[in-house]
C-alpha cells in the first residue's frame, strides 16, 4: 500500500488484518492495548496473531527474560478476557501467540531469529490484503522480519509507538533506545510507517487513580486487573495525585478509532546512533501522529472494557 493510501484506509470502515507486537510485561499500558484489540477482533480488526517483544528494565533481567515474561502476560490477559465473558465473536485464547527475539539487533543489522519474526514474514507474504503490524515495544521482531524478507514491505504497514516528537532535543525514548539498529532498519526500509511519538504526543494520554476507580474498579475481572495494575504503580511512587500515561492505547486508537489523531505526511527522518533525528527532504514519506484526542480515546476504551 502506498503511503498516500494509508491515511484513507485507516479512516475507512474496512476490517484490517493486524499483527500485534508487544512487550506486554514491560509496564502497565500494553495490557490495555492488547485487551482493546482482542475485544475488537472479528469486528473492526482481524487479529491474526500476537508477538512477544523483548525488553530490559527493572521488570526483567535480560531482553530474553522480558520477552518470556511478556509471552506469559499475553496468555494471562487472554484467560481474563475469556473468563470475563465478553460478548465478542472470537475467543481471546484462539489468537496465536509467538515468542519474539531473545536479544536486540546489533550494529551489523543482521536479523535476530525468532518465531515472531518468522510469523510476520509468513503472514505478510501469504496475505492477499495489507497487514498492519502494530508495534508497541522495541521493534526488533519487525526489523528482523524485514531483513529476512525485504519484499514484505510491499504488503504491510507498520504502526509504531516509538521515539519522541520530532521537535524534541533527542529521541531517548525506551522503545527506540533499546534497539536503535532495528529502528534504523525499519525507517530506512521504505515500509509505510505511522509513527506515534511518546513525549510531545502520547503524553496526552494520562489518567489517574480516581478516574480509573470510577470507570474500571469492580466492573469485571479484566477491568479490575487493569485498574489495580496502574493504581499500584502510581502508589509505588508515593505521590497521590500522580498521573500515569497509558502510552500503548494510542497505536490501537490510530487504527480503529476515527477522529482520535491528527496525522500528517512528511519525509521519513534518519535515526542517528546519537539518539537524534536527522532530516532530508528527499527521503521517502511516512505518516506522523502530531496530536491525540485524549478524551475520545479514553471514553472509547473504558466503554469497551466494561461492556459485556
Amino acid at each position: 500500500m502506498k503511503i498516500s493510501e494509508v491515511l484513507n484506509d485507516i479512516r475507512s470502515d474496512r476490517v484490517k488484518k493486524v499483527i500485534l507486537d508487544t512487550d506486554a510485561f514491560n509496564e502497565v499500558d500494553d495490557q490495555f492495548a492488547i485487551s482493546w484489540l482482542i475485544l475488537e477482533n472479528g469486528k473492526k480488526v482481524e487479529l491474526l496473531s500476537i508477538n512477544a517483544a523483548p525488553f530490559l528494565n527493572n521488570n526483567s533481567i535480560s531482553a530474553e527474560d522480558g520477552m518470556e515474561k511478556s509471552y506469559r502476560e499475553i496468555f494471562k490477559l487472554m484467560k481474563l478476557i475469556d473468563e470475563t465473558g465478553y460478548d465478542i465473536p472470537i475467543k481471546a485464547s484462539s489468537v496465536p501467540v509467538f515468542k519474539g527475539s531473545a536479544r536486540f539487533m546489533t550494529e551489523d543489522k543482521m536479523p535476530v531469529p525468532s518465531d515472531a519474526a518468522e510469523n510476520i514474514v509468513k503472514t505478510v507474504s501469504e496475505s492477499k490484503e495489507t497487514v498492519y503490524v502494530i508495534a508497541i515495544g522495541a521493534i526488533t521482531n519487525v526489523a528482523s522480519a524485514i531483513k529476512m524478507n525485504p519484499d514484505i514491505v510491499n504488503n504491510m504497514v507498520v504502526i509504531w509507538l516509538g521515539g519522541h516528537a520530532w521537535d524534541q532535543s533527542n529521541t531517548k525514548e525506551f522503545n527506540m533506545m533499546q534497539d536503535i539498529p532495528s529502528a534504523q532498519v525499519v525507517f530506512d526500509s521504505k515500509v509505510p510507517i505511522i509513527q506515534i511519538p511518546c513525549h510531545g504526543v502520547c503524553t496526552a494520554l494520562a489518567t489517574n487513580a480516581p478516574e480509573l476507580k470510577y470507570y474500571l474498579e469492580g466492573k469485571n475481572p479484566l477491568s479490575q486487573y487493569l485498574c489495580e495494575n496502574v493504581i499500584k504503580e502510581i502508589a509505588d511512587y508515593d505521590r497521590n495525585c500522580r498521573t500515569r500515561i497509558i502510552w500503548d492505547i494510542s497505536a490501537v486508537a490510530v487504527l480503529i478509532l476515527k477522529n482520535s489523531a491528527d496525522i500528517v505526511t512528511l519525509p521519513t527522518p534518519i535515526i542517528t546512533p546519537m539518539y537524534t533525528y536527522s532530516f532530508d527532504a528527499g527521503r521517502h514519506h511516512m505518516l506522523l501522529v502530531r496530536r491525540l484526542n485524549r478524551d475520545r480515546i479514553f471514553t472509547e476504551i473504558f466503554k469497551k472494557l466494561t461492556k459485556k
